[in-house]
């Protein structure tokens, strides 16, 4: 009997009560999260606690309860967006307190593994740097499974953050010619007029193969858009995409998009930041993409230039996504879009990169060893396939192939195939596919030039300016509370801009 009532015990863990100061309190499995006798005092003496060294864009809590602390965070930290991860239900009626929750725990699963993604998504790299982050510690052994696992997804929501802040340090003055590039040597331009017709976007993955078929069968079906490591093998089995997109500010991603010096019928949708060769931005009717956001848009905007809005992405397929969203009022099919590594070509042949990669295969580094550590190197693949599981595109876009045996699914995207396909497009008849609308660009070569150094110059302090070339140093900046160490960062920042001002002005000649 005695054992009976033990168990019964055991199994209510959450219990409410009221303090001594008649505010309510509770437990946990027996362990107090608010103190017995004034539960407000207690979230005082926390904040007043809680030190830190910068000037905060966000505080985030992990498993603040009964939410004592948030008048006090807000008087502490007024210029701070407030979030707090979830440990438990039982305190969702407090929730309107923050600006952002989180929640550690998984609606099927006893973890939420987008936790990390979601922490990302919401602040940025930049939010992330500038974060404050604080336990409750009454929450961490009632919840210490949960505690855990949060403060694992926010070590690798830092560290993400960590490295995008190096990538942008390091591409800033590449993306910043590209854009300088962009603006001289573009001549044709286009925009989109919206349809209603379904798209198909193609990736490169090895699934993309047994998808060449039905893509030519249905191919009137539908507005193609081909991501650019997907165009060589698409015009090598006889198919023109409607539009192809690039967004990698790298030297070598240019040469997805050799094709198109012999297709220039082909559109491009490029953003500033894009590397692209001189001779396809002056042959080919370039659609501009402006992500709302640095100093390459500011620089096309300058030269005359008007676009579509996009969405950056560290995955062309990502802005690919969000822009095939936007211009049509349909449904949107992947094709390739693995996102996993396979033995062999983890890309659709042919493919630009391996034709100048094999060039230098021998008995010693054959294709099979260069291969291998592609395979081995997931780290990128990871981060883009959390993105789009992370996401449920309003439920309009799935994942398209002739029956592909994936690695893993990508969260609210259904995996489909050619025979939902047929059936969900035997209406195409009535739908109009989105329109490319050629237009030009009013300014002279000579003009733009012109534009572009006075451009240079009127920004080369203007903080957005500073935060794109030099983004560390300028968050360093916002943060600083100490003022000799603000005369430093100043400096710094200075020196700085004067190279990045030298180093770009030389892509004008």
């Amino acid at each position: 009997m005695w054992l009976c009532f033990y168990k019964t015990r055991r199994k209510k863990l959450m219990e409410f009560s009221t303090a001594t100061n008649g505010e309510t309190t509770c437990t946990e499995n027996g362990f107090r999260l608010h103190s017995s006798y004034n539960p407000s005092k207690e979230a005082e003496r926390f904040c007043n606690t809680a030190e830190c060294s910068f000037y905060p864009r966000y505080v985030l809590v992990t498993e603040p309860a009964l939410s004592y602390c948030v008048p006090f965070l807000k008087k502490k930290f007024n210029n701070a967006i407030l979030c707090c991860i979830r440990f438990s239900k039982e305190f969702e009626s407090t929730n309107s307190s923050w600006d952002k929750i989180f929640y550690a725990y998984g609606k099927s699963q006893k973890t939420n593994p987008l936790l990390e993604e979601e922490i990302f998504n919401f602040m940025g790299d930049e939010g992330i740097s500038a974060c404050l982050f604080l336990s409750w510690k009454p929450s961490e052994n009632p919840f210490k499974e949960l505690y855990e696992f949060s403060w694992e997804e926010i070590k690798k929501a830092v560290l993400k953050s960590r490295s995008v802040l190096a990538t942008r340090t390091f591409f800033s003055k590449r993306w910043a010619k590209n854009a300088l590039r962009f603006s001289m040597f573009c001549k044709n331009t286009a925009l989109i007029k919206n349809g209603t017709s379904d798209i198909v976007v193609c990736a490169s993955g090895p699934s993309l193969k047994s998808d060449i078929p039905f893509l030519k069968k249905y191919r009137e079906r539908f507005f193609l858009i081909a991501v650019s490591s997907s165009l060589s093998p698409l015009i090598f089995n006889g198919i023109t995409p409607d539009l192809c997109i690039s967004t990698d500010g790298g030297y070598w991603a240019k040469l997805h998009l050799v094709q198109l010096c012999n297709s220039k019928k082909i559109p491009l949708a490029l953003p500033g930041e894009a590397s692209c060769f001189a001779s396809i931005l002056e042959s080919t009717n370039i659609i501009p993409l402006f992500y709302g956001d640095g100093c390459s848009e500011e620089i096309l905007k300058a030269s005359g230039y008007s676009g579509h809005s996009a969405f950056r992405n560290g995955s062309v397929s990502g802005t690919a996504s969000y822009l095939a969203l936007s211009i049509t009022s349909g449904k949107i099919f992947y094709c390739g879009l693995d996102l996993s590594f396979s033995k062999g070509f983890s890309h659709t042949q042919p493919n630009e990169l391996e034709k100048r990669n094999s060039v230098f295969d021998n008995r010693i580094r054959t294709s099979e060893t260069r291969n291998f550590s592609s395979e081995t190197n997931t780290a990128s693949i990871n981060i883009y396939k959390t993105w789009f599981s992370s996401n449920d595109f309003f439920g309009r876009i799935f994942r398209l192939s002739d029956n592909f045996n994936y690695d893993s699914k990508l969260g609210k995207i259904k995996d489909v195939d050619w025979i939902f396909f047929e059936k969900q497009t035997f209406d195409f008849k009535n739908k109009t596919k989105p329109q490319i609308i050629e237009t030009q660009n009013i300014f002279s070569k000579e003009q733009r030039i012109n534009f572009l150094r006075d451009t240079v110059i009127k920004n080369i302090s203007n903080p957005e300016w500073i935060k794109n070339a030099l983004p560390a140093e300028a968050i360093s900046l916002e943060r600083c509370k100490d003022l000799c160490e603000k005369e430093k960062i100043e400096k710094r920042i200075q020196e700085g801009m004067k190279i990045f001002f030298c180093d770009i002005m030389k892509a004008l000649g």
